[in-house]
C-alpha cells in the first residue's frame, strides 16, 4: 500500500493506494489528528506528500509517520518540468505545490490541453496548453475567504446558516454576498475557459476541490469534470515509487 497526503490550508487530507485504486480515505484538521488516525491504518510501504504548509507542519507530519511506521516521507517539490508539463515561473519553487500537482494529473488526463481549478481556501485557476506549457494562472480568495473578508471590513453580518447560493441577484444582503462571490468566481472560469478555447478548441476543464461540485453546476462548460482527488493523482507522477515498493 501507499499513503498519500494532501496538507492544504484549512484540512490534511489522506488515502490508502492498494493496486492503483483508494482502498480508504478521509481528512483531518491538523498533524496531531492525523496521527491517530494513522495509528489505526494498515502500514504502508511507503508515504507521499503534498503540502503548503510550514516547516514546522511538514515536520510534525514527518514525525509521526516516523514515529508510528518508521518509514520517511517523500514531500513533493515543484520543478521545471515534470511528466510532460513545463514551468515558466522565473523561479519554479514559486508555484504552490498543489497547483503543480493538479496541473501534472490534469495534463496526463487531457494531453490537449487543460484549465484546472482548485476551490479551496484559495481558488486557483491554471492553464496548460497542448504541448504541456503552462500558460499562466490565477489566484483569488475562495468562497468562504471572500464571505469572510466583507464580514471582517464591512458591516455586514452573515447568518450562521447560509442561503442555498445562486447566479440570481440577492434579495437581501445574505443572498447578495453569497450570490455575488459565487458569480464573481464562475464569471472568472468561464472567462478563462473561453480565452483559452479561441487557440485551442478541444481543451479541457477540471474542477477539485471543497467548491468544485457547486462550481461545476453553474459553469458554462457542459463538459466541466470534477475530481476530487486531482492534488493527491499528481503524486503518482511527481514521486513514482521505486521498483519493488509499488502498492
Amino acid at each position: 500500500m501507499i499513503l498519500e497526503l494532501d496538507a492544504g490550508n484549512s484540512r490534511i487530507k489522506w488515502r490508502l493506494l492498494a493496486d492503483g485504486s483508494v482502498h480508504n480515505e478521509g481528512s483531518v484538521p491538523g498533524p496531531d489528528a492525523l496521527a491517530e488516525v494513522l495509528r489505526s491504518l494498515t502500514p504502508p510501504r511507503c508515504v507521499r506528500m503534498s503540502s503548503v504548509r510550514g516547516e514546522d507542519a511538514n515536520s510534525a507530519i514527518s514525525a509521526a509517520i516516523r514515529a508510528i511506521w518508521g518509514l520517511p516521507v517523500t514531500l513533493a517539490k515543484v520543478e521545471s518540468t515534470c511528466a510532460g508539463v513545463r514551468n515558466q515561473y522565473q523561479d519554479p519553487t514559486r508555484l504552490g505545490i498543489d497547483r503543480w500537482l493538479a496541473m501534472l494529473a490534469a495534463y496526463h488526463r487531457a494531453p490537449g490541453g487543460c484549465v484546472v481549478v482548485d476551490s479551496g481556501t484559495a481558488l486557483t485557476i491554471d492553464v496548460v496548453d497542448g504541448e504541456g506549457l503552462h500558460q499562466g494562472g490565477y489566484i483569488t480568495p475562495g468562497l468562504s475567504l471572500m464571505r469572510e473578508s466583507l464580514v471582517a471590513n464591512t458591516r455586514i453580518r452573515l447568518a450562521a446558516d447560509p442561503v442555498i447560493p445562486s447566479l440570481a441577484p440577492g434579495h437581501g444582503t445574505d443572498a447578495a454576498v453569497n450570490n455575488g462571490t459565487l458569480a464573481m468566481q464562475v464569471a472568472l472560469i468561464d472567462r478563462v475557459l473561453a480565452a483559452a478555447r479561441l487557440s485551442l478548441p478541444g481543451i479541457r476543464l477540471y474542477l477539485t476541490g471543497g467548491d468544485a461540485p457547486l462550481l461545476a453546476r453553474l459553469v458554462a462548460a457542459t463538459d466541466a469534470e470534477v475530481v476530487p482527488g486531482l492534488v493527491m493523482d499528481g503524486l503518482a507522477l511527481a514521486c513514482p515509487v521505486p521498483a519493488g515498493d509499488s502498492a
